[in-house]
This record gives structure tokens, sequence and C-alpha cells, in this order.
């Protein structure tokens, strides 16, 4: 139990949440800038002000709230027409700073920022995960990004929580018309008003249910701790539109037309929820399939909150066919009872010497073909013709008016001027249904257009990047071997990490040499996060990866897999032996492609052929380098590897330990042998100052060395941690 003070507008998301809340036994409190929002009964106070006024941090202080729930991409008040969607993203980003300001200065405990998808706005070919980078193009999109940095920036610079929820677009049962907003709801009511749904079948659709986003939203508030900063929420579950339009013809009475209007590029946006399940056992468990009959089951019950009085009869029931029909008739009706007017305003006003010369039934005619159309126009133009000769036959007898030819040029007038009018009506009301179809089509056009648009922007600014820094060029490369070679003897793997990761673009890049065929253990590495798969690989516990490399190909985390490398690399000897792993980690997605794989390759080799002239070089001066008949380093050519470690463990690249030893009497080369059983072969034993002999663990921290120098004393051989004199 707690206080909340939740900021935004009373839409269907806001109600479920405070309905939660206070089955929770929560004190509510509510921030909203409109005057016209009543409070909802479980509220226990409700505030309204502007959210970048200087009110809100009083609010704060009276309510002192536990959390703070900012309702962002799904406050209803924020209103995303074109016409407004500039101001509305300035008083956006104002509002949000102000909140986040006045809840740091106050001190509360937990800020919660609800985002959605609409910060990717690209085509994603697998589910996306929080550390994908946004990619908004339109302003609300770009709105709700910027959102986003500012409460992270707020997380790193203040003492409060602050946490980004991106919740996926959600859909409920609406109340009305106007609170249809969401994917599904919207389909539903166009199969009700119109009986006809535009598909594109490329269109992947996926869509949270409002109680379970509400249940995420509690489960994160509500925990004692968060691990991370950010979460995604999502149903996870995939369907094309066609498949929803199927679903939704299935289940309405009347005829539903399905319209086949798929173009363009598969449209896929959908997130990875994994992190926020395993962390608080999060269930989805509402899906469309029976959520969408509810829909239409609730709009077939409430028809006069979801149709205009014009929109009502749609069913298949006697009733609904006679109110249908009497629809259809009104406007039939309604030309025949105005029709007596204007006949007995024709006949008073024939002798009128101001109005006699006015042709009522021409204006009648010409009214009902310009409000009507042509059918009226008919209608009209008959009766009209009747009055004529009714009031004709007053002064005169049947049988001369109908010899009479002004009788005929009469009528021809009246028909002529009607029937074209009501012709012109008609041709207008038909082009402007096939405008607004047009426009439809257009729309859908120019969203596919932006798409690919962006994505061609993508490869083009990548591509000239790269051209402008030449990064793979001919100097470039000199210039990666010449840094290799430049390297100390020894040093060369830790020089190597450098160059990997300003080629390929990431500062978490680790190195595993190959011990035998089935160990590998790790070299440097330039981060914790490259660290993370341990000292020692075994290769059969990631099959998944070294099956790939074992045959020479760059392994590519394509199902995104947290616990593995985004790309990896073996290098091979002249004899087909794996000797060397590459492995990096924290690459964006859009880079994983088969030139990087490339590229990784290539650099790979050239690292490979200087640690091997590296090796080959230190195997010439072995004389000069180990103790004659010992693998024991001279003096010099110990310290020298006391120094390389030691400037790698001040850059994180490597852990290392020293210790010292005497040999007490013992043979230098029976000192050898039983370290050589003792020690690992990565490990070095070299003659320092004062006639000590010294131990160079490498990676191994100095808690790790305790258990070689215990396992050294076993065997009879003292160590020390400092040099005797």
């Amino acid at each position: 139990m707690g206080s909340i003070l939740i900021v935004g507008g009373y839409g269907t998301f806001t109600e479920e949440l405070i309905n939660k809340f206070y089955k929770e036994k929560w004190h509510i409190y509510t921030l909203t800038n409109s005057q016209k929002l009543v409070k909802p009964a479980h509220v226990f106070e409700q505030y309204t002000f502007a959210y970048d006024s200087a009110s809100v941090e009083e609010v704060i202080t009276s309510c002192r709230p536990d959390a703070i729930l900012f309702m962002g991409a799904y406050d209803p008040l924020y209103r995303w027409e074109d016409d407004h969607v500039q101001e509305e993203s300035l008083n956006y980003i104002a509002g949000l700073s102000n909140l986040l300001m006045a809840a740091a200065s106050f001190g509360v405990r937990h800020f919660v920022y609800v985002s959605s998808d609409r910060v990717y706005e690209d085509e994603y070919a697998v589910d996306i995960r929080e550390e994908m980078p946004a990619s908004p193009n339109s302003f609300q999109g770009m709105t709700i990004s910027q959102g986003e940095n500012l409460a992270m920036h707020f997380n790193a610079t203040t003492q409060m929580e602050v946490t980004v929820l991106r919740i996926a677009r959600m859909y409920g049962i609406p109340v009305d018309r106007e609170s249809c907003t969401d994917i599904y709801s919207k389909m539903c009511m166009k199969a009700l008003v119109s009986g006809r749904l535009y598909v594109n079948a490329k269109k992947v659709l996926s869509a949270l249910y409002v109680k379970d986003g509400v249940e995420a939203v509690y489960l994160l508030i509500d925990a004692p701790e968060r691990k991370y900063k950010l979460y995604h929420v999502s149903s996870r579950e995939e369907v094309t539109e066609d498949k929803v339009a199927e679903l939704i013809r299935e289940k309405y009475s009347h005829p539903v037309e399905i319209v086949d209007r798929t173009i363009g590029l598969r449209q896929r946006v959908i997130l990875s929820n994994e992190r926020f399940c395993s962390e608080f056992s999060f269930q989805v468990r509402t899906g469309y399939e029976e959520m969408i009959p509810m829909i239409i089951a609730h709009m077939k019950r409430h028809k006069n909150l979801f149709l205009h009085g014009d929109e009502q009869y749609g069913g298949k029931r006697l009733r609904d066919r006679m109110l249908r029909l009497l629809k259809k008739a009104v406007p039939f009706l309604e030309t025949v009872v105005f029709f007596f007017p204007v006949y007995i305003l024709n006949n008073r006003v024939a002798d009128s010497i101001y109005f006699g010369q006015i042709n009522f039934y021409l204006l009648y005619v010409l009214l009902f073909a310009v409000v009507h159309g042509r059918r009226q126009a008919i209608l009209s133009a008959l009766l009209s013709v009747i009055g004529y000769c009714f009031g004709q036959m007053y002064t005169t007898s049947g049988f001369s008016l109908l010899i009479d030819i002004n009788t005929y040029i009469w009528t021809a007038q009246i028909f002529v001027v009607g029937l074209t009018v009501g012709h012109l009506k008609d041709k207008f009301r038909e082009t402007e249904e096939d405008k607004n179809e047009r426009i439809d089509f257009l729309a859908d056009r120019l969203s596919d257009i932006t798409v690919i648009n962006s994505s061609n922007t993508k490869l083009k600014n990548y591509f000239a990047e790269k051209l402008i820094s030449s990064a793979e060029g001919v100097g470039r490369i000199y210039e990666i071997t010449s840094r290799l070679e430049r390297a100390k003897m020894g040093e060369v793997l830790f020089s190597a990490l450098d160059t990997l990761s300003e080629i390929m673009e990431t500062k978490d890049v680790s190195i595993y040499l190959v011990s035998n065929e089935s160990y590998c253990r790790l070299a440097s590495a330039s981060s914790e996060k490259a660290r993370s798969l341990g000292k020692s690989l075994a290769m059969a516990d990631y099959a998944a990866m070294f099956d790939v490399l074992i045959k020479k190909q760059v392994y590519i985390n394509r199902s995104l897999d947290t616990e593995l490398p985004m790309m990896g690399s073996a290098l091979f000897d002249d004899k087909g032996n794996m000797r060397i792993i590459v492995l990096l980690w924290n690459i964006p997605y859009e880079q994983m492609t088969l030139y990087q794989a490339n590229l990784l390759s290539v650099v790979g080799a050239l690292v490979y052929a200087v640690v091997v002239r590296d090796a080959d070089y230190m195997d010439a001066l072995v004389y000069r380098r180990f103790l004659p008949g010992t693998g024991i380093l001279q003096q010099e050519a110990f310290e020298s590897m006391l120094d390389i470690y030691r400037n790698a463990g001040e850059k994180g690249y490597a852990q290392s330990s020293v210790f010292y030893i005497q040999a007490e009497g013992m043979p230098l080369t029976e000192l050898n042998d039983k370290l050589r059983l003792l020690l690992r072969e990565t490990d070095y034993v070299g003659m320092v100052q004062g006639g000590n002999i010294g131990v160079l663990l490498t990676n191994t921290n100095k808690n790790e060395s305790a258990y070689v120098k215990a396992r050294l004393e076993e065997n009879g051989i003292a160590t020390y941690q400092e040099k005797k004199i």
C-alpha cells in the first residue's frame, strides 16, 4: 500500500489503472490540465493545473506520492493531429521537464514515464529488445523518444529513480465512437459503419489488452526494486490485417466486404518483453481472438453510442428492414410533402403583379435536385408538371391543354433543368467518394514510401560515412598493420583490442586463445560485458556459436540472445587448427550485416598474422629470454612482461597477479619441471632483482591467486607476496 500521483487525462487506460490501484488499497491522486474532467470516484484528490506551471511543485508537496506515473504516450489530452503536432510537442516536453524537476526537488522515490512502440517506426525482422536504438520518423514518435531521453537523463543526474516503460499499442472495449482509437476497435467500427474493410496483408499487427498493460504497470511500481531503467511490455502476438478482418467478418451478422490493398514492404514492429517477464513474472492473459468478438458484441448492443442517426439501421430483422426502407423513402416523402405548399403558393400568386412572373415549380425542382440529386429531381419535376396541368385546367379544357405547345415546352424546361442539376449533384457526390478513397489509398502508399525512404537513407548515410572516413581503405589497412607491428613483444593481443574496437565500432571486445580442442581461455577483454562468458570457455556449452566458427564462418547472433556475443570470428593456423577466437558485443542490429562479417574476417586475419609473427620472433630469441634448459624468463624479459600486463590492467584489458618464490637450494631445472606441472601455459615465471623468482599469473585476480599459491605450498614451494631482500 502506498500513494501514487497519476498525471494525465481519463482514458480507458487511466481509468483501469485507477481501479487497479484502488483495489490494491493505494491512495490515488491525479493531475490533469483539463477543467472539463470530472474526478473519478476512487480518486482521493484531483488537481487541475498545466503540467508546466509552477503549481506542480505545490501539488507534489501536498500529496507526497511514493510514485509518480506520467501517462505520456497514452495521455488522451494530447492531440497529435497535423495542425497541432508542433505545439503539442513543445507542451509535452515542457510539461515532462517541469514534472521531473519538481519530483526530483521534493525527493519522490520513483518516477515512471509511460512510452510506447511509436518510438520505433522502421521495419524490424526480429522482436525489438531494449538495447536497440529508437528510430522515430514522425513528430509524435520523435517527441516521445525525446521524453525518454529526458527521463533517462534525470535518472543519471539525480537521486530519483526514473523508469521508462514502453508499452506496445493497447486496445480495449471502447465506451463510444470517440474512444475507438486503437487498431482493433477502429477496424470493428469501420466494418459496422461502412461494411467494408481495406486491408494490407503485409501489415503485421500486435497489440496488448489494456488490462494486461495495467497489470504490468502495477507490477513495476509495486516492486521493491528494479534491475533496469528501461522495459518493454507487449503481447508478442503477431497477426496480419487480413486475418483480423476475416475474424471481424465472421462475427458480424451483416455482410462485411474485405478489399485487398496489399502494397509496399512488410510492416512489422513488435517489442520483446523477455526482460520484463523474467524479472516480474508477468504473463499476457488475453488475446485478440478472445477480445475482438467481445468488442463487436458490445458495439451491437450499444449501436446508439457508435452510429450516427443515419447509420443506425443495418440489421436483417423485419423491423430493421422496414426502418432501412423508411430511411431511403424519407427524401421522396420530403419531396412530396414540400410539393403541396409550392402548389398552393403558385396558385395564390399567379395573378400577383410582383410575384406572378416567378416560376415556383422551377425553384422547387432546382432545390431538390441540388440537395438530393437526380432521383428527387425526376420526382419533383413530375409533380411540378402535374401541378402545372391542374393549375391550367382552371381556365382551359384538358384537350386544349393537351394540344398546347407551351405545355410541352414548359415540361421539357422543367425536366432538362432538373435532370441536369441532379446529374451534376450525383457526379459531385461520386467524385467526393472517389477522392476520399484515393486519399486513403495514397496515404497507405505514402506510409510505405516513408518506410522505404527511411531504410534507403540509413544505407546512404552508412556508406557515405564509410566512404568519407575510408575506414576500410588501403591507407587505413596500412595504419592497422603498422600499429600492430609497433606493439611490444607480447603486447599484440592488447593492441588488437583497440584496433578491433575502433574498426568494428564497439567498446566490448574479447579475445580467447584455444588451449585444446574443447576449451578456450580468455587472453584479453576490453570491458566487463566482454568478460561475461568467463575466463575459461567450454566449446560444448556454446554449441550454437562454435558450430558456426568451426566451419570458418563468422557467427552472427540473429536471435539476439543476451548471453551470447553479437558477432564472433575464429582464426586458424596453416594446419586448419582453431587458435584464436574474437568476440564482439553490443553491436547495433542494423550493423550485423554480411559486410560487417567480411570486415571482421579481414581485420581478424591481419591480427592473427601479426600474432604469429610476434610468436615466431619470440621463439627465435628463446636463448636470450629464458635461462638455459628452463622456461624461466631472464630478469629483463620478465620485467618487460610485468610492464605489459600492468599497462593492460590499467586500461581494463586484462587481470594479473604477481607473487614470488625462492628456490632454497633447489636446482632451477628441477624447480622449472615442478612449476610446469602446477601452472598454466599462459602463466610466466622469471628472475627478478635480488635473486628472487617471480610468478605472473595472467587472467587472474588477487583472490584467485590464493588457490595457486596454496597448490605450490602443498608441493613444497614456498611463496611470498613481496620480494625478499
